[in-house]
C-alpha cells in the first residue's frame, strides 16, 4: 500500500494471520510506519540485532483503534518499508524475544 513517496508492504509469513484477524490493521500500520518514516523514526527504535535480508530491524506500537494495540518490526530500503513481523506482544523486550524467535535465532 502507498501513500505519498512511501510504500508500505506485509511479509506474508509474518503478517498474514493477524492481518486475516484483524481487517483494519493493514491500513492501520500502513500510516503509523509511514508516519515514522515521514518524521525520521522518531519513536521507533531498533528491533533486534539480527538483520532481515541485511537491513537492520525497527519496531514501533501500532494503535489500530478498536482492534486495540500491536507492535510492528519492519525493514527499511529506500521508500519502501516491509513489515516483517507483527504481533500482540507490546513489552520490548518479549516482542524483541519473540522476534527472535521468528528470525530463527536463539
Amino acid at each position: 500500500m502507498a501513500i505519498g513517496p512511501y510504500e508500505v508492504a506485509f511479509d506474508k509469513r509474518g503478517c498474514e494471520g493477524l492481518l486475516r484477524k484483524n481487517p483494519g490493521l493493514e491500513r492501520h500500520a500502513t500510516r503509523t510506519i509511514i508516519s515514522q518514516l515521514e518524521n525520521n523514526l522518531f519513536k521507533s527504535k531498533f528491533a533486534t540485532s539480527a538483520r532481515w535480508e541485511g537491513l537492520p530491524l525497527w519496531e514501533c506500537r501500532i494503535n489500530a483503534g478498536p482492534a486495540g494495540p500491536f507492535r510492528a518490526a519492519f525493514a527499511v530500503k529506500g521508500r519502501t518499508a516491509t513489515v516483517v513481523y507483527l504481533s500482540r506482544t507490546l513489552q520490548k523486550r518479549s516482542f524483541t524475544a519473540e522476534l527472535d524467535r521468528f528470525l530463527g535465532r536463539r
